[in-house]
């Protein structure tokens, strides 16, 4: 895909003497919007100024062809590579709105938070339109894939994109369904031990690879579990990410270290924790076809089959090879 890197280049944010004129009418307009305003429908032809709050919503924007539409995108996006030279609105958690008005959006995409509640409640009653998509679950991001599509001008591509993702991911569990079934560990923080529980993506991801998720034990999406509680689960794969995305010999040996003392643990005994560096896998957009074949490779030790294409299908957005 070609990133249109100079069309970012021309777009420009509003004067100094603008901006100050749009922040100080802020009390006012609050006063005046008593409710949200409804973001029930695009616009004829999709938005054409829009602020991406989250990395899977700027990787679909992209996988569709409408990167084009971006003015801004939360700081914690940088795939495809051309989306971490695109101007910043805040992160992830923490929309900086001040900034997002600035770039005068007529559309802002995003994922719920926690921590971003707050802005976005900020943002409707200004009058902006703004959009908020699940990913927990895979059906989830064929929902939000069709969303970001619609309100981007880009409904049939997206389709195209869901079909190409679903069959990336059918062909990793076909490969896997020859294969025995392993039981399997997604760690994501040591204290307290973080894994990736049931009702998530990765819980799905995880079973097409050909593993039985140890982590679906606990409660919820990111269950806390104790290390007696791993031990007595006694999984055959730990795909560790505590560590990041960093790439190191000695963040390696680290990883290893803090396991061996439960050499109890099959996966500890028999060589088989695995750090987990890809952001791909915790990110449910397009390239879930990628994380599912990059946990395919985790779990079995062995590279997952590549799919045919899919006819009429959207390319993958340009990826890095896994590490």
């Amino acid at each position: 895909m070609t990133a249109h890197t100079s069309h970012h280049r021309r777009l420009s944010r509003p004067s100094a003497g603008r901006l100050r004129g749009l922040l100080r009418g802020l009390g006012v307009a609050i006063g005046l919007l008593a409710a949200p305003v409804s973001a029930a429908e695009p616009p004829s032809g999709g938005a054409h100024r829009v602020v991406s709050l989250a990395p899977s919503v700027t990787e679909t924007i992209f996988a569709l062809g409408a990167e084009d539409r971006l003015v801004a995108v939360s700081s914690y996006c940088d795939f495809p590579p051309a989306a971490a030279g695109l101007p910043r609105a805040g992160s992830y958690l923490q929309p900086n709105v001040e900034a997002i008005l600035g770039f005068e959006p007529d559309l802002v995409l995003g994922v719920p938070t926690p921590g971003n509640r707050a802005a976005v409640e900020q943002l409707r009653r200004l009058g902006l339109a703004v959009v908020m998509v699940s990913e927990d679950t895979v059906a989830d991001a064929w929902s939000a894939m069709r969303t970001v599509g619609k309100w981007v001008g880009r409904s049939e591509r997206a389709e195209e994109l869901i079909a190409r993702v679903q069959a990336e991911i059918e062909a990793v569990r076909r490969a896997a369904e020859s294969r025995p079934r392993k039981r399997v560990l997604f760690v994501v923080g040591h204290d307290p031990l973080v894994a990736a529980g049931d009702a998530l993506f990765l819980d799905e991801l995880i079973d097409a690879a050909g593993g039985e998720n140890v982590g679906a034990i606990g409660r919820g999406s990111w269950p806390r579990l104790s290390l007696e509680t791993v031990v007595a689960a006694g999984p055959e794969v730990i795909i560790d990410g505590a560590m990041g995305t960093e790439s190191s010999a000695a963040g390696e040996q680290s990883l290893l270290a803090w396991w061996e003392p439960y050499r109890s643990v099959p996966a500890v005994r028999e060589g088989r924790v695995r750090a987990q560096r890809s952001n791909a896998l915790l990110r449910p957009g397009p390239r879930l076809g990628v994380a599912a074949r990059e946990l395919f490779a985790l779990v079995q030790g062995e590279p997952a089959p590549t799919p045919g294409p899919t006819p009429g299908a959207v390319a993958a957005p340009e990826a890095r090879p896994p590490s």
